[in-house]
């Protein structure tokens, strides 16, 4: 092929440049425990509200990242519609190429051993410090989301952490794993007293995700029927907000599988998480 000139005549292609997402930022950090970490970070150019700007926290950064971050400025982009103003976007994620990194992930994001809950310390005691330095941001209305593992290790942040964030956003949990051992936890969140902020919790799930095509692929089919993912995420949302201890939504993306799921989820996850309260029709606080 031959090169592009520097003119840019008529069929000819410009010389290309590295395209970077817009007000974003790379960081590496280390736990407490000393493993390393990718942060990145999305500051609006905008001035922050007088409380500061309300922040989404994802895990599977180097995954969900860039969509979410798309989605936020198209949004906000048109407030009259959406609702959506201004927030800082964090995405968490790891050193390497991939999208997701099984191990890391799985050492973080399930409640086996304390990852999660040194994940959430994490989060809690180093990242939100860290986005302060950043912005100013409004502690009021700190979201986290989270796909698959990502989404249960978010409803353990809500059933064990009820007062860190306020809105929470679990998309396709994993509800399966364990022995669904994390109704245990959801049973004793309902046991304990109600927080001073009610939590707002969105559960997501791909209509797809709990059917597959035996003749094609029996041993998945069987593994996706097992997993009961929609049935699984209806069902807890059904208890959860018969509990009224929160404000509980349910979305069920109609032909959407485990994966192409995931933008359609992040989308509703920015109107859910940063839309104000008057669009969402809550009363001001």
């Amino acid at each position: 092929m031959r090169a592009a000139s520097a003119s840019n005549s008529p069929g000819e292609l410009s010389p290309g440049v590295a395209v970077a997402l817009p007000h974003a930022r790379q960081f590496e950090i280390r736990s407490a425990q000393g493993l390393p970490y990718r942060l990145l970070v999305a500051v609006p150019p905008e001035p922050p509200p007088a409380a500061g700007f309300p922040v989404l926290v994802l895990v599977d950064g180097d995954a969900l990242f860039a969509t979410a971050l798309n989605a936020a400025r198209l949004q906000a982009g048109r407030p009259e519609v959406s609702g959506v103003g201004p927030a800082v976007i964090i995405g968490i994620g790891y050193p390497g190429a991939t999208p997701f990194d099984a191990e890391r992930r799985r050492q973080d994001l399930l409640p086996d051993d304390g990852g999660a809950d040194r994940f959430l310390d994490l989060i809690e005691k180093q990242l939100l410090p860290l986005a302060a330095d950043l912005a100013p941001i409004d502690r009021a209305r700190l979201s986290l989301a989270g796909h698959s593992f990502g989404g249960l290790f978010t409803l353990h942040a809500l059933f064990t952490r009820p007062g860190l964030f306020r809105s929470l956003v679990a998309g396709s949990p994993s509800i399966w794993w364990n022995e669904r051992a994390i109704l245990g936890e959801q049973a004793e969140f309902l046991r304990s007293g109600a927080q001073a902020v009610r939590p707002r919790l969105l559960i997501t799930v791909g209509g797809e995700e709990q059917r597959g095509d035996p003749l094609r692929d029996a041993v998945r089919a069987t593994r996706l029927h097992k997993a009961r993912m929609v049935d699984n995420a209806g069902e807890m949302a059904a208890a959860l907000a018969a509990s009224g201890r929160l404000d509980c939504e349910h979305v069920v993306f109609a032909g959407e599988n485990h994966v192409s799921v995931i933008p359609a989820m992040l989308s509703r996850a920015v109107a859910f998480t940063l839309a104000g309260a008057s669009v969402r029709g809550e009363p001001t606080r």
